[in-house]
């Protein structure tokens, strides 16, 4: 008897010490802004807009220039997330570049065109030279012929328009952006 009152006893104690059955619990979706960066990568447009989902035709969240680091969330198809200021947000996969893709750009101080100016068809010979003032966006602020051996104003004038509407990567000497004169030339 003595026995079995230990052993119901111990039974007891053991029950008693158990850890209640964990209860089920429905998972909190994590905000995309608190997840660690899985890679660092830089804008490589003058520009690049931040989406609310994967998809141009959604709300623009946000922006970010040319060279600035962004910490990457997710890559989802031809779509990065990105934490942004506010949260987080998609924008282009195409639309960003390495460390080493933006130190081999930094280091070629060549103006590129990002939208480049349209041809001016017309029917001559001779040379048409422009200078362009580029601010620090990349915008053309100002254009003036220097050299035109067509013999038609007119035409220069066509050209300047089309080098006007043009759009130039910034360049980035150092971490900051600088303005530059550009030398265009049209041959007919």
């Amino acid at each position: 008897m003595k026995q079995l009152f230990v052993t119901l006893l111990i039974l007891v104690a053991a029950a008693c010490t158990q850890q209640p059955a964990p209860v089920a619990r429905e998972a909190v979706p994590v905000d995309p802004s608190q997840r660690a960066a899985i890679d660092v990568l830089y804008v490589a447009v003058p520009t690049m807009y931040v989406y609310e989902q994967p998809a141009p035709n959604t709300r623009v969240v946000g922006s970010y220039g040319l060279s600035e680091a962004v910490s990457v969330l997710e890559k989802k198809g031809d779509w990065t997330l990105v934490r942004t200021f506010t949260g987080a947000g998609w924008v282009p996969a195409s639309d960003l570049m390495t460390g080493a893709q933006l130190d081999k750009l930094a280091a070629d101080a060549t103006p590129r065109f990002y939208v480049a100016p349209v041809a001016v068809p017309f029917r001559a010979r001779g040379e048409i030279i422009l200078q362009a003032k580029v601010n620090t966006d990349g915008s053309v602020v100002e254009v003036k012929a220097v050299k035109n051996t067509t013999g038609s104003v007119a035409l220069a004038d066509s050209n300047a328009s089309a080098l006007m509407a043009a759009k130039f990567y910034p360049l980035v000497d150092k971490g900051a952006r600088k303005t530059f004169v550009y030398e265009h030339h049209v041959y007919y």
